[in-house]
């Protein structure tokens, strides 16, 4: 059961930081710089997907220490 969750933390991260670097590559926002999309989307979703990489990341890290 440990391995699992190790996995799946492991996994998670990854999952964070495709979403954060979605906007960026794969899942474009629109290019005006004032629109709403641009200027305030694109930012959140970096900051949120960001945030779950590195959560996850130091979850697996105590998860790996603990084991």
């Amino acid at each position: 059961m440990k391995k699992l969750n190790i996995i799946l933390s492991g996994l998670v991260s990854v999952l964070g930081l495709l979403v954060a670097i979605a906007p960026f590559t794969f899942a474009k926002v629109c290019a005006m710089p004032k629109m709403h999309c641009h200027a305030v989307t694109r930012p959140t979703v970096f900051v949120f997907g960001m945030l779950i990489f590195l959560i996850s990341l130091f979850q697996t890290v105590l998860l790996w220490k603990k084991r």
